[in-house]
């Protein structure tokens, strides 16, 4: 039995943990309250239990290989080789190689052979434009809705080349004066069937009749052919007239001016123009994001706003100079 002396302190003990136990209990109840009204507060909590649950970093001391990523490498290698499989020897060389290329690769970070190697810089730039394209979700193959949006978009500088329709009579390379002997006929023949090629001359490898562009002239049939036949008037036939396969005789029989083209016209152009924009968008949108973070001068004077040039990231799987 306790005296009154002793259950004097014994209830005044009692009586502080109770308050103690209500003040912790109402401090609880505050931190609740903060944290369901403050967002940065649910934030920080977060991020401490994420860096309390996270692992942590492998040692750079260790070198940690699975059977799958050794298997991926065999089999390219077998591809490479021609081989059904492997032999023992064969497979023990890959797993070889892929140690020492990854003790390799340690020792030159560690030795700093990275820095000042313009063939690693260039090739992490290259690695950030491929990221930057893939980010913006930048498509292999677009889609027609796509290249119909993009054609409206920049209708302005879709053109239809002037084009003419024109027949021909070829006589090789040596048959320029047989032409001339022929021209007669040719124009006879056209007075009965217009705008058909007549039968005369010799065989010609391309079509004796068509419709094309001066371009398309010139990559078919040389520039001096283009240029002599974008001369000619329609409704009549030429002297001879020398191409890079030999002489021929020319009638325009009819001339389409330049004008805007249609999305069918120009629709095998699209898929690599489109690309290209896109691809240049989406790095120049990289670019003025990733420049927020660095304060750039040119001889002391900070720039407000660097500029943006068009930027395309190498065709993928192109290797750096």
């Amino acid at each position: 039995m306790m005296n009154g002396m002793e259950a004097a302190p014994a209830a005044m003990l009692a009586w502080r943990t109770r308050t103690t136990s209500s003040r912790l209990a109402a401090l609880g109840r505050r931190a609740v309250a903060l944290a369901t009204r403050h967002r940065a507060f649910q934030f920080l909590v977060l991020g401490g239990l994420l860096f309390a649950l996270a692992p942590r970093p492998i040692s750079s001391r260790d070198i940690a290989l699975d059977s799958r990523s050794l298997a991926a490498l065999q089999a390219a290698q077998v591809q490479r080789l021609g081989r059904a499989a492997l032999d023992d020897d064969e497979a023990h060389e890959v797993q070889a190689r892929t140690i020492q290329d990854e003790i390799l690769y340690r020792e030159a970070l560690r030795l700093g052979l990275d820095r000042d190697d313009n063939v690693v810089r260039q090739r992490l730039i290259q690695k950030v434009l491929f990221l930057a394209e893939d980010l913006a979700g930048v498509p292999a193959t677009p889609s027609e809705a796509e290249l119909r949006s993009f054609f409206d978009a920049t209708r302005g500088q879709w053109t239809r080349p002037a084009r003419v329709r024109f027949v021909h009579v070829y006589a090789g390379p040596t048959g320029r004066d047989r032409l001339a002997e022929l021209r007669d006929l040719a124009i006879a023949a056209t007075s009965r069937t217009p705008g058909q090629p007549p039968d005369l001359g010799d065989a010609f490898p391309l079509p004796r009749a068509g419709t094309a562009s001066h371009d398309q002239l010139a990559e078919e049939f040389g520039p001096g052919f283009a240029d002599a036949v974008f001369g000619l008037a329609p409704g009549g036939w030429s002297a001879p007239i020398a191409s890079r396969h030999g002489w021929h005789l020319v009638e325009v029989v009819e001339r389409f001016e330049a004008g805007p083209a249609s999305f069918d016209e120009v629709r095998g152009q699209l898929p690599l123009t489109y690309l290209v924009a896109r691809k240049k968008q989406a790095t120049a949108a990289f670019l003025r994001q990733a420049a927020t973070r660095y304060r750039i001068t040119i001889d002391g004077h900070p720039l407000a706003a660097p500029p943006i040039a068009d930027r395309l990231a190498p065709p993928r799987g192109e290797s750096v100079d």
